[in-house]
């Protein structure tokens, strides 16, 4: 239960970073920007792959 509580306040972080990410790219790229959001959740993504965070549990 721990773990996986962990784990959504991880992806909420992440969510967070890249809203913030592509809010301040909004303005010099437009909706553009979305794709700076995609990136960080990307980069995020595979970032946790490399870590062995895979999610399963015992």
């Amino acid at each position: 239960m721990r773990e996986q509580m962990t784990t959504w306040l991880d992806v909420l972080g992440l969510l967070l970073v890249a809203a913030g990410a592509a809010a301040g790219a909004y303005r010099l790229l437009g909706w553009a920007a979305l794709a700076v959001a995609g990136v960080v959740v990307l980069a995020g993504s595979l970032t946790a792959a490399r870590r062995g965070g895979g999610g399963e549990g015992p």
